[in-house]
C-alpha cells in the first residue's frame, strides 16, 4: 500500500504538475492532500482541476487548510474599502476571482481533519495545522505538542502548514510533514517541490508505515514569469515580491513580513488593524526582509 501525500500547493500548478508526473510512474494506491490549494501563485484553477481529476481515478483523502478557510470566511470578496491595501488582501481577492461557486461548495464540505484507515494497517490522523485548528503549528519540541498529541488516538499523524518537511517522534506519536509542493521553507540549497510517499507494510503481524520524502526540481523562473504575466505584482505588490524571494530560496514567510509591516504601521499610527496596512509599511518591511532584519 502506497499513499502519496501532498500539502501547501498554494496555486503553484507548475510544481504540482511535476509532482504528479513523477507519481504517475510510481505504484500509488491513494492520494492524500493536506490543504492550502490556493494562495500565493496564479495556478489556482489548474490546481483545483488536477485535484478533481484525480478524485475520479484513485481514492483521495482531502482536507482543507487555512487558505481555504479565508475564502469561506468571505475575505476574498467585497470590502471596497480595502482597495488601499493591495499587498494585504490582493491575493485573497485573486483567489476568489479564480474559484467558482462549485469550488467554494467543494471546499466548504472538506473537513479540517480525517483518518486514513486501511485494512491491516495502523490508522493515520491527517490535518493541515493540527486536528483542532488549521493554523496551529506542529513543530519539533513545540510547547503544545504534549496537549495536541494526547487528544489524538492514532499512532501516526500527518500535518502540513509549516512548509517544512518533518519526521519526529514525541509523546508516543510519529508525526510526518511532507513539506510544501508550492513554497517550501528550506535550510539551504535549491528550491524544490516537496511531498512524500507513505509505504505500508506488515511487520510481525502489524501494519506499519514508512515515509519516503521526495523533492523535485522544476522551472522556478517559469513560475516567476507566470506571476508577472498574470499581473500578481500589481494585484499584491509586496506580497508577491516576498513570494518571489521564497521561490528563490529566502528563508522567510509572508506572515513574518506582514507582522513586521503591522509593527511599523502601529509605530506610525498608534494602532494597526488588519487589513489596513499601508503600502509604505509593506515596502519598509520588505526592505527589512531583504537585509535579513526579519
Amino acid at each position: 500500500m502506497n499513499i502519496a501525500v501532498l500539502s501547501d500547493i498554494h496555486g503553484n500548478h507548475i510544481a504540482l504538475e511535476v509532482c504528479m508526473a513523477y507519481l504517475a510512474k510510481q505504484d500509488i494506491d491513494a492520494y492524500c492532500f493536506l490543504g492550502d490549494y490556493v494562495g500565493e501563485l496564479p495556478g489556482i484553477r489548474q490546481t483545483m482541476d488536477i485535484v478533481y481529476d484525480l478524485q475520479g481515478k484513485l481514492p483521495c483523502h482531502i482536507i482543507r487548510g487555512n487558505k481555504e478557510d479565508y475564502q469561506l470566511y468571505g475575505l476574498g470578496e467585497g470590502h471596497p474599502e480595502w482597495d488601499l491595501y493591495p499587498s494585504t488582501v490582493g491575493m485573497l481577492r485573486y483567489a476568489r476571482q479564480h474559484l467558482t461557486q462549485e469550488d467554494i461548495t467543494f471546499l466548504a464540505a472538506l473537513p479540517i481533519t480525517d483518518c486514513i484507515r486501511v485494512d491491516g494497517m495502523e490508522p493515520i490522523r491527517i490535518c493541515h495545522g493540527s486536528h483542532r485548528a488549521v493554523k496551529e503549528d506542529i513543530r519539533p519540541g513545540g510547547s503544545q505538542n504534549r496537549e495536541i498529541f494526547a487528544e489524538v488516538e492514532e499512532k501516526y499523524l500527518l500535518c502540513g502548514h509549516t512548509h517544512m518537511a518533518m519526521d519526529i517522534w514525541e509523546y508516543g506519536k510519529t508525526v510526518w510533514n511532507p513539506g510544501s509542493v508550492g513554497l517550501p521553507i528550506i535550510e539551504e540549497g535549491s528550491m524544490k517541490a516537496q511531498f512524500m510517499i507513505l509505504h505500508g507494510e506488515k511487520r510481525c503481524g502489524k501494519g506499519e508505515w514508512t515515509p519516503e520524502f521526495v523533492a523535485l526540481d522544476y522551472d522556478i523562473e517559469y513560475v516567476i514569469r507566470d506571476m508577472r504575466e498574470k499581473g500578481l505584482y500589481e494585484t499584491a505588490p509586496y506580497w508577491s515580491r516576498v513570494t518571489e524571494s521564497i521561490l528563490r530560496g529566502k528563508r522567510t514567510t509572508q506572515g513574518r513580513v506582514l507582522c513586521r509591516a503591522m509593527e511599523l504601521c502601529e509605530q506610525e499610527n498608534g494602532r494597526c488593524d488588519w487589513p489596513e496596512v499601508p503600502e509604505n509599511c509593506w515596502e519598509r518591511a520588505y526592505e527589512d526582509m531583504k537585509r535579513g532584519k526579519i
